[in-house]
């Protein structure tokens, strides 16, 4: 009898336990929707879902560059999964050192920002149509090493109609271990 009631306890106790885990083990709760900028989307690659597996996972070895064109060859399951400051990326199939996005705007915009959203405690070097520089830090982002996501908005004002292209790359600034992973990228835009 006492045996029965104490099995009775634990299964009672187990239950309440994982009713009270469920809701934790769904994910964390992301607010990134709420920071999401408004406008029209221009290219979305990626899913701000905390996962990377929606990414290519090999393939790049002796690849230093990815290329790809929005509408075209742009899809999610074909780019890396891993951004990697050279000379890492001859030892890895994951990932190559400069990514490369072209695309093209059929009107003028005043106002367009391209949402990065990955982990790592790296600096990524954004550079737009070969003129325009940014940095963006871990510490913009929140991101870190052991794949804690960040997400950050970087303003890269206007852009005209026409082709465009965004690449990115790694900075060498000793921060991380030279590589991090993607969970999301995507470019927002306002009209003129």
């Amino acid at each position: 009898m006492k045996a029965r009631a104490l099995v009775s306890i634990l299964i009672l106790v187990l239950a309440l336990l994982i009713m009270i885990v469920m809701p934790w083990s769904q994910g964390q709760s992301d607010d990134s929707d709420t920071n999401r900028p408004a406008g029209k989307v221009i290219f979305e690659i990626g899913q701000e879902d905390g996962s990377y597996s929606e990414f290519c996972q090999s393939g790049f070895r002796d690849q230093t560059e990815y290329s790809c064109r929005v509408g075209v060859d742009c899809l999610t399951e074909s780019f890396p999964i891993r951004h990697y400051r050279a000379p890492i990326n001859a030892y890895v199939d994951d990932g190559v050192e400069h990514i490369i996005i072209k695309f093209s705007l059929k009107q003028a915009y005043k106002n367009v920002l391209l949402r990065l959203a990955r982990a790592g405690d790296e600096t990524t070097v954004v550079t737009v149509d070969g003129k325009q520089m940014y940095s963006v830090t871990n510490v913009f982002l929140g991101s870190g090493d052991g794949y804690i996501v960040g997400v950050y908005n970087l303003q890269l004002g206007a852009l005209e109609k026409g082709n465009h292209y965004i690449e990115m790359t790694v900075a060498d600034d000793g921060m991380g271990n030279g590589r991090y992973s993607w969970d999301a990228l995507a470019l927002f835009a306002k009209k003129r």
